[in-house]
């Protein structure tokens, strides 16, 4: 891996004196609020999946009566628990549209800021698609999956475009964390989306009014971005090196940007004009980094961090009996853990976060699934006089807290660790002249992840709830 200077090689400059970063700071902020739609959006799907108000829509008098609804997730109707696979399934496949063919193409084309008002646009057009259609109709529920589709590919276009950002406009002193704010801002959406999932999850459109609430966020960016100016980099690569200079001008809040301005220069002079798909898999220094890129979101997903807050609500739902307040827990662990690693990232560097996070979730998640295997037992049932058994958990609720407990532990390292810096590497590591596609490329990675991870809930009838 990398090491940090070798990262920023093509960034600093030795002469270049930084002035006030205030501006800069509120800058990335502004756009980080992108993250608000993408946390909270993921945040609202764990918690309302197990709400009244959505199973009446979906489940009760389509595929079964009340009393089945309400059963733990294997015992669910088959069809119902496909739904509910599409419905996170097909969101996470539009995420992966937006940030491989939609990302690169317009923030190459048209600049930063037009991908991040793109995002908003999109995300607000999905959830209003969702949201607003009534339930109670099959075909209904096809238009909601549609919804999704675009709902996410405006989320997988602001997970590529608020890092890359923020990371353009950002002194170098303050990358790491400037382009951290994205992770701060989806774990802070994640945790308000699960306490407006506690407080309404009885309301009779629950669902719908936990889903609405975020549009204030794409909204206040389609107005907002028109106000922020763009990033010197793309301005003095697409443009001139004038408007990258007023540019940069208004984001130091000084006049004398001459060496900044001059470090800019050097970098796209040594990285070369010409955006080329064919370079980064060609080169074997791309290669290397874009392996790393991916390797990094690959393995950030596949370490189950998904698979806990969107499935989370049905799993402690069955544990506990608390699904909404179990995830509640587990999304204020992860909020208030990310606060400190905004100041870990240039202080300890990415790899030894790395390391340090990869072995407190390995600790984490072997607690939780002793407990499980040990503390738990497996009933076996029969619904609506068929011979068809089902398998219930029965865990003690002792198990169930212990559980739920290293779940929190596995969640807290995650959040000071491989959560933000997946994010921050892949959107640094790259020249200038690839930088657009390789990000896309990697943050198409962690939804690709996604969308295969989402099936997960359609194993535990074959494997059986320990499997």
């Amino acid at each position: 891996m990398a090491s940090q200077d070798e990262i920023h090689q093509h960034d600093q400059h030795k002469n270049v004196q930084y002035s006030k970063s205030t501006f800069a700071v509120l800058l990335a902020a502004f756009s980080s609020l992108a993250g608000w739609f993408f946390g909270y959006d993921q945040g609202v799907t764990g918690g309302i999946v197990v709400m009244n108000s959505f199973k009446n829509d979906f489940c009760v008098g389509i595929y079964a009566n009340a009393n089945v609804c309400d059963l733990p997730v294997a015992a669910l109707p088959a069809d119902y628990r496909r739904f509910i696979v599409f419905f996170t399934l097909l969101y996470n496949l539009g995420c992966f549209i937006g940030a491989i063919f939609i990302s690169s193409f317009i923030a190459e084309k048209y600049g930063r800021r037009a991908i991040i008002f793109t995002s908003a646009v999109l995300f607000l057009i999905g959830t209003s698609i969702v949201i607003f259609p009534p339930g109670g109709s099959k075909k209904i529920m096809i238009l909601i999956l549609i919804g999704r589709v675009v709902e996410g590919a405006g989320v997988g276009c602001s997970s590529f475009s608020c890092p890359l950002y923020a990371s353009e406009i950002a002194p170098t002193h303050l990358r790491g964390m400037l382009s951290g704010f994205m992770q701060m801002t989806i774990v802070i959406g994640l945790f308000a989306a699960n306490v407006v999932n506690f407080l309404i999850q009885d309301h009779k459109w629950g669902w719908r009014l936990s889903n609405g609430i975020i549009l204030i966020s794409p909204i206040t960016i389609m107005i907002g971005i028109f106000f922020c100016p763009e990033t010197p980099r793309w301005l003095f690569k697409n443009k001139s090196r004038e408007s990258a200079e007023r540019s940069l001008q208004r984001i130091r809040r000084t006049d004398n940007v001459t060496a900044e301005l001059d470090a800019i220069a050097d970098a796209i002079q040594k990285e070369g004009n010409q955006s080329s798909i064919k370079e980064l898999f060609t080169t074997k220094k791309m290669l290397q980094r874009l392996g790393i890129g991916m390797g990094i979101h690959i393995l950030a997903q596949t370490s189950g961090i998904n698979v806990v807050f969107t499935f989370g609500g049905i799993i402690y739902e069955s544990i506990l009996g608390k699904g909404i307040i179990s995830l509640l827990v587990l999304s204020g662990a992860l909020m208030f853990s990310t606060f400190p690693a905004l100041f870990l990232f240039d202080r300890l560097g990415r790899r030894k976060l790395l390391i340090l996070g990869a072995f407190g979730m390995v600790v984490g998640h072997f607690v939780a699934a002793t407990v499980f295997a040990t503390g738990c037992g497996v009933i076996k049932t029969i619904t609506n006089d068929t011979t068809m058994n089902h398998e219930i958990v029965n865990c003690e609720r002792s198990s169930g807290i212990l559980m739920l407990v290293s779940t929190t532990i596995f969640v807290c390292f995650f959040a000071i660790s491989w959560g933000p810096v997946a994010w921050i590497y892949a959107a640094e590591i790259f020249p200038l002249n690839v930088r657009a596609t390789a990000v896309s490329i990697t943050t198409g990675s962690s939804w690709f992840c996604c969308v295969i991870i989402s099936y997960a809930l359609e194993l535990i009838n074959p494997l059986g709830i320990h499997g």
